[in-house]
This record gives structure tokens, C-alpha cells and sequence, in this order.
């Protein structure tokens, strides 16, 4: 594991890159988009043995954390969905630039799947292909279910509010609020496959994010797993492996 930052002085990003186990035939790399909050907690360990799992298969592998979240610098009072977009198009050229590749794979986790899918429609000639693990499909649900899971009440004039013990300012609010997934995925010019271990509350929202324009639909694929961006007595420290599998296959 070879850690970095990325980015300028005034927005330094922490990544941590994981070259090939062997020297593959083709050099090949993939970035991974973690989740927000509490999820990104939970999910770290699975997200280190999906970047461990891809080093075997012969990947370069980029983790990295969002401006203001991890080891990244800034606040996340400060921290924004485009600067969050804008992140992973440094992790993707900078990962580009070390494995020595014209395109990357882009793999995320819940927010991270749906931000990895924007920047994948903002930049397609970069993107080799996209994994989207249990995306966010509706920012606005997303929002809700934070919320409801919060302590905190809401207070439409508040600069920030706290969700699940993370602050959130008004203004990344109304930017995720805003995102659907199906909109991003409208006519993809990568491959890309979505896994989704958990029912989805709203299945027309599943329908929207997977119908395409007009370009090749996700393929999606449903599998009973643990959600490791969630931690009980009972699940704590759990690796999906059947997904980490899955993933690795497919890319394979």
C-alpha cells in the first residue's frame, strides 16, 4: 500500500494506492468511491479487502477519501456534490498518470456509486467500465432516511445539520436532494453493472435508474449479502464476500 495525496495544497485529497500482486499482461486500474458518514465507517474494511481482492486480480487499485471527510483536508461543512465530483476526477487522472492506462474502472458503495456513476457520465472516455454496489437511487429518499435515523430535528434555517452524528451543510443537502440516479445513467458509453443486496423501497426508482436512453442498461443483479456499510452486534466487522467476488469476476 503506498499512501498519497492528491489534488493542490488548498484541497489536498488522501488516497492510498495498491499496485498489481503480479505483473499483469495489461495494465489495468480501478477507483474506489467510499460511502458518506457513518457508512464510510462501517464499510472500510470491506472496501479494503475489495482493493486487496483487485490487486490479486491484477489491478491497480485507488481508495481516497472525499474533500472534507477521512484523512482528506478540509471540513465537511465546507464540502460540496461538485467538489465531490471533481475529487474523483483527480483520483481518476492520478491513477491514470501511476498504472500508466487511458481508462479506469470506477467502483462505489452507496453515495459513492452515485457519484462514480456522474463523473462516469461526465468523463466516459476515461471510464472503462462501472461498478455500482447499492447505490443511492433518489437523494431525496436517501435524505429522509438519515433523517429519520437522526437525533437531531431539522431547522430549514440552520447553515448545517447533523445526520447520524455527521454535520451536512444546507447546501450539500439541496445538491443531493436533487440527484437521481436514472438520470446520470441515460445513455452510458462503459459498461456497467449494478448489485443490489437490499429490497429497494421503491421499485419505480430501480425501473427509472436502469431503463438507459437510448445506450446500454446497467446490468443489474440482485444477491442476498450483508450490508457492511451497517453494523450491529450481530454484523459487525462482516466482509460481503460473495460480493467482493461477484465484482471481481465480473471485471475479470
Amino acid at each position: 500500500m503506498n499512501p498519497l495525496y492528491l489534488g493542490t495544497r488548498k484541497r489536498r485529497i488522501f488516497a492510498i494506492h495498491e499496485p498489481p500482486a503480479a505483473r499483469p499482461k495489461k495494465s489495468r486500474a480501478a477507483v474506489l468511491c467510499y460511502p458518506w458518514g457513518t457508512e464510510y465507517i462501517y464499510s472500510h474494511r470491506s472496501m479494503r479487502q475489495l482493493a486487496a481482492r483487485l490487486s490479486s486480480c491484477g489491478f491497480h487499485t485507488l481508495r481516497f477519501d472525499f474533500y472534507g471527510t477521512g484523512d482528506s483536508g478540509g471540513e465537511m461543512t465546507e464540502a460540496d456534490l461538485g467538489g465531490w465530483h471533481s475529487d474523483t476526477a483527480v483520483a481518476i487522472q492520478g491513477l491514470r498518470e501511476i498504472a500508466d492506462v487511458a481508462q479506469v474502472t470506477l467502483i462505489g458503495l452507496r453515495l459513492g456509486a452515485t457519484i462514480a456513476a456522474a463523473v462516469a457520465a461526465q468523463q466516459p472516455s476515461e471510464c472503462e467500465s462501472l461498478v455500482m454496489w447499492d447505490p443511492v437511487l433518489s437523494g431525496r429518499q436517501y435524505l429522509q432516511e438519515l433523517q429519520a435515523e437522526s437525533s437531531t430535528g431539522s431547522d430549514e434555517k440552520a447553515e448545517f445539520v447533523e445526520l447520524k452524528g455527521y454535520p451536512m451543510s444546507a447546501r450539500m443537502m439541496r445538491e443531493i436532494a436533487e440527484m437521481e440516479l436514472g438520470l446520470m445513467l441515460s445513455a452510458p458509453a462503459w459498461r456497467a453493472l449494478m448489485l443490489v443486496t437490499t429490497p429497494s423501497r421503491s421499485p419505480d426508482l430501480l425501473r427509472e435508474a436502469t431503463a438507459g436512453g437510448g445506450g446500454h442498461s446497467p446490468q443489474v443483479e440482485f444477491l442476498d449479502s450483508p450490508h457492511p456499510w451497517m453494523e450491529s452486534e450481530s454484523t459487525a466487522g462482516i466482509v460481503p464476500v460473495r460480493v467482493i467476488h461477484r465484482i471481481t469476476e465480473w471485471l475479470a
